[in-house]
């Protein structure tokens, strides 16, 4: 039952995840998949994965390898690997990805144009570098807030 060859997953691996009653408005850049349950207006670029669930309202130009929709997405979407409609899904706005690898299942709608580019010109389309926002080590400011509150607590005020 508590067996120790469980695989555990790898840290940061799990989606980033909007979900329903939540709404985003503006840029979303990111590494890892996201996960849309709620609402997001504006531009998403993910290096990896793009899922809008049946609940997910998505208005935005959307730009990753992997997009899956099975809600609503109104905007220009970009995959450099695929795009699939699933059978809730309905996208009104044009779809570019390569050849062959759009697949919408029975249900699934796309009001809008359908293109394909090559795999050359896909890689021209997606961002090439995502803004970095976070310095690489928050150690070091952690460790001087911590010492600067110890010395705070160890000073006494001195009295007449």
């Amino acid at each position: 039952m508590f067996s120790s060859d469980k695989k555990v997953p790898a840290p940061g691996s799990v989606p980033t995840y909007v979900g329903k009653g939540m709404r985003i408005e503006g840029k979303i850049w990111g590494t890892r998949p996201i996960w849309i349950e709620g609402e997001v207006r504006g531009s998403v670029d993910c290096v990896s994965e793009v899922i809008i669930g049946e609940s997910g309202k998505v208005d935005a130009t959307i730009r990753a390898s992997i997009i899956k929709v099975n809600g609503f997405v109104e905007g220009e979407l970009f995959a450099s690997k695929q795009i699939e409609i699933m059978s809730k899904g309905r996208v009104r706005g044009n779809i570019t990805n390569i050849p062959g690898s759009l697949v919408i299942h029975d249900g699934g709608i796309v009001e809008g144009l359908c293109s394909t580019e090559t795999a050359e010109k896909m890689k021209n389309l997606l961002p090439q570098s995502l803004p970095k926002l976070l310095p690489e080590e928050t150690d070091s400011s952690v460790k001087e807030i911590q010492t600067t509150e110890k010395k705070e607590t160890t000073v006494s005020p001195q009295t007449a």
